[in-house]
This record gives structure tokens, sequence and C-alpha cells, in this order.
């Protein structure tokens, strides 16, 4: 399975465990994903699969994707996503509701991490 580590993350994020959070408790720690905090980014985007013969993107079950694919989400959340407080399944329905329309627009970053 081509996991992502933190390394491949294209974006910068805090790893700093704030009050309330537990990097090992993820799913515990809320239904909600912050889009700044590294290891929840991290833990939602190697979670991802592909589900219905590909067409479909889900959380926590599905066939395997390819890294690319887990850093096309990422940017997809990170430049297009609004919402202050997600949770895991309503971003996952945007992902695949915004697909497409985004593929247009995406260019593939280079290795080194793009600042905000």
């Amino acid at each position: 399975m081509p996991l992502l580590k933190k390394a491949d993350l294209r974006y910068d994020y805090s790893w700093k465990v704030t009050a309330g959070d537990d990097p090992k408790l993820i799913e515990a720690d809320g239904d909600h994903l912050s889009r700044n905090e590294g290891y929840e980014m991290l833990d939602y985007l190697n979670n991802l699969g592909k589900f219905n013969e590909g067409k479909d993107i889900v959380y926590g079950k599905g066939e395997d994707i390819q890294k690319d694919t887990r850093l096309y989400v990422e940017w997809m959340l990170k430049k297009h996503f609004k919402s202050t407080a997600p949770g895991r399944g309503t971003i996952t329905k945007w992902v695949n509701d915004n697909w497409w329309a985004l593929k247009e627009k995406f260019v593939s970053l280079e290795p080194e991490k793009v600042t905000k």
C-alpha cells in the first residue's frame, strides 16, 4: 500500500499536539479534521481508498490508491475546501463532488513544500 509519509506532504502543517488532541486516538479525537494539523491530514489521506470500481473515494475502506492521488486530495483540501469545521464524511463527499471540476486546475506540485 503506497502510504504517504510526513516528508511526502506538500504543505506546511503543525505537528504539535494541542490541548484535547491525541494523535494516537485520531478516530476517537472526533469526526473533525483539522487541515492544519499534520498528523490528522496524514491519517486522513492514508485512509482513503477507491470504491465503486474506482469511481468514488471513500474513507477507511476501499481499494488502495496511489500516492499521487492522495497528494491530489491534499491539494484539493488545502487550496479549495472552505469549511471551518469539516467532518471526515463531509470532506470525503466534497472530494467526490469536486473531483473532476478541480482536476482540470491541478498542477502537479514540486517535491518541495508549498507555503501557505
